[in-house]
């Protein structure tokens, strides 16, 4: 049995899945849709943490590979390696030219802070005023990353969801970007555990949503090329992309 953890650092933007027990035929399916809805969030990076993962055929390791390559071509998120027992270390030596592979969290994390990621964070309170400073800040943000095109949509996304915030939430809240190559990634993480609407309910993981939530968000389905809602055990996350270029 295989059972994985995402711990979600509001600090770095950092996302760390952690994998605990037997890599078989069975469960590597459930280590890319894992790995695969942590990379689609657009962290900076997503470091997996190897520690406890077990495994009895080589081969299979090869999903390392692949999910590495997927997270920078469609996403532009770089995939981090870290941890691994000897066995799998051995294992995984046939795939170093595909894999990144680091002997710890920290080294791996060093290695996240030494790209110098484009992560900024804001902590925001409940208040009217907030989605401007909001839209300030997103603004600022893409004219410095020189994602002058994506400003005018960047801002009415950040707008939308910090207003959002502002009247659901009930509390403060905080307003991160993050641009991986590929995409610019604008979210909000609330203490609500209330997801948005959407016509087929409240999504139990991280699910890409469609248009037609309620005004606000038909905006942010209208001004980004993917958006959705992660829940969180003490709140939700709620994001949008937008790919360098202008929505798909």
């Amino acid at each position: 049995m295989l059972t994985t953890a995402i711990d979600r650092n509001l600090d770095t933007g950092v996302t760390t899945v952690r994998l605990d027990g037997d890599l078989s035929p069975a469960s590597v399916s459930d280590v890319g849709a894992v790995i695969g809805k942590a990379v689609a969030e657009c962290p900076p990076a997503v470091i997996v943490d190897l520690a406890g993962l077990r495994h009895d055929d080589d081969p299979l390791l090869s999903v390392f590979a692949t999910l590495t390559h997927d997270a920078q071509l469609h996403w532009g998120v770089p995939l981090m390696l870290c941890d691994a027992a000897p066995g799998v270390r051995e294992g995984l030596s046939a795939f170093r030219t595909y894999v990144a592979l680091y002997e710890d969290r920290e080294l791996a994390s060093m290695a996240v802070h030494a790209n110098v990621p484009r992560w900024v964070r804001r902590h925001l309170r409940p208040e009217v005023h907030s989605a401007a400073a909001a839209r300030n800040v997103t603004g600022e943000a893409c004219l410095t990353w020189g994602l002058e095109e994506l400003r005018g949509p960047a801002r009415l996304v950040a707008n939308e969801l910090t207003a959002n915030a502002v009247v659901h939430s009930g509390g403060e809240f905080d307003l991160t970007l993050v641009h991986t190559g590929r995409f610019l990634r604008i979210a909000v993480q609330d203490g609500s555990t209330v997801m948005p609407r959407c016509p087929e309910g409240p999504p139990a993981t991280s699910t890409v949503m469609r248009p037609g939530s309620g005004r606000g968000l038909r905006i942010v389905a209208a001004s980004s090329t993917h958006w959705g809602a992660t829940p969180l055990p003490d709140g939700k996350i709620v994001w949008a992309l937008i790919r360098s270029g202008g929505p798909a």
